[in-house]
């Protein structure tokens, strides 16, 4: 059993994991190149920039942008090889809007997560979180319970400042 079916069995969400699961990276969801060329195959697409840039690392970052009644989420791949630039991929998903700001930011390393999970047998992978270090901020409340479900998964993780791949990767996608 994966982390993220794990967690979502413990919280008695069985049913919602599974149409998590089959809706996400299989069906739903489109990547993009930042040229907006369609990327059919995310984790092809991955390992053959990592034979190209073979010091690459691999980050997945996802940021959301309310409007109205819905939410936009933006989910990147940020491929970076130092010296050289950072190459991407994205999805965008536009859905209704969830109940309070904690669900929609709980949505989003949920769906960093799982593109981790989807993508951890080719390289290590470092999720970047739009969640504040700083306790000024309101998404600080949830910043422990994010580094903690990242870590315990596997990934290295990273919350604001730090989090560029969630902060500006996706953050551009989602405006």
């Amino acid at each position: 059993m994966n982390g993220v079916k794990a967690l979502f069995t413990i919280l008695g969400r069985h049913d919602e994991y599974m149409g998590h699961l089959n809706g996400f990276v299989h069906t739903s969801w489109l990547f993009r190149t930042s040229k907006g060329v369609p990327v059919e195959d995310l984790r092809g697409f991955v390992r053959e920039w990592l034979r190209s840039h073979p010091g690459g690392k691999i980050y997945v970052g996802t940021d959301s942008k309310t409007r109205g009644s819905e939410v936009k989420y933006s989910t990147v791949v940020c491929l970076w090889d130092v010296g050289s630039g950072v190459w991407e991929a994205y999805a965008n998903q536009v859905i209704e809007k969830p109940k309070d700001r904690f669900t929609r930011l709980w949505n989003e390393i949920m769906r960093s997560v799982e593109i981790a999970e989807y993508l951890k047998d080719i390289a290590p992978i470092t999720v970047h979180m739009d969640f504040n270090s700083n306790p000024r901020f309101p998404s600080y409340r949830l910043y422990d319970a994010g580094m903690g479900l990242i870590q315990s998964l596997g990934f290295d993780g990273a919350g604001k400042p730090h989090s560029w791949a969630a902060t500006s990767g996706a953050n551009r996608h989602c405006q």
